[in-house]
């Protein structure tokens, strides 16, 4: 479950609703036209590169606040959940939870956002490393979402002497 801000662009006229919704980091995950159809000039204009919406920062500083959008759209603002009930079931580690609760309120709005954010790679690392998943309390007091996470391991060896070690110890004599 990821967190999404999700952005509503009603038509004030037209019979159109738009969805945006961008994840913390501002990426546009998904767009969904919700109510009604796009014809061919909607479509052309839509989807021209100076007006589709393809990161959170354009939808802010142009469609909120150019009046040639402002008269067209009526947006509402959905802000993505970053309450400790959310953390909870998506860290889904549920030992422990009073102390997570207690250290998850001391935390300020921009380390919650990098609590969010960390979790994915946080259980990629998991599932590749081996090790335990830690309490959430303990995840935030010693603030793991700091960390940097790596991307992938890779088991290849590209050594050749010890490929080759490997290689004479794993054949059976007979």
């Amino acid at each position: 479950m990821e967190q999404l801000t999700t952005y509503r662009a009603k038509g004030k006229e037209i019979g159109l609703i738009f969805l945006f919704k961008y994840d913390l980091d501002g990426n546009l995950k998904l767009f969904e036209i919700s109510e009604g159809e796009l014809n061919g000039k909607q479509m052309k204009w839509l989807f021209s590169e100076t007006n589709f919406p393809a990161n959170e920062s354009i939808i802010k500083a142009i469609w909120m606040k150019d009046e040639k959008y402002t008269k067209v759209f009526e947006i509402n603002i959905s802000p993505a959940d970053l309450s400790f009930e959310s953390g909870w079931i998506i860290y889904n580690h549920k030992l422990a939870k009073q102390d997570a609760e207690k250290s998850f309120k001391k935390m300020s709005e921009a380390e919650k956002i990098k609590f969010f954010l960390s979790l994915v790679p946080y259980e990629r690392y998991l599932k590749t490393s081996g090790i335990a998943k830690c309490h959430m309390a303990t995840y935030i007091n010693k603030r793991y979402y700091d960390n940097e996470y790596p991307e992938a391991v890779s088991t290849k060896n590209f050594n050749p002497m010890i490929a080759e070690f490997a290689k004479s110890k794993t054949t059976r004599r007979v």
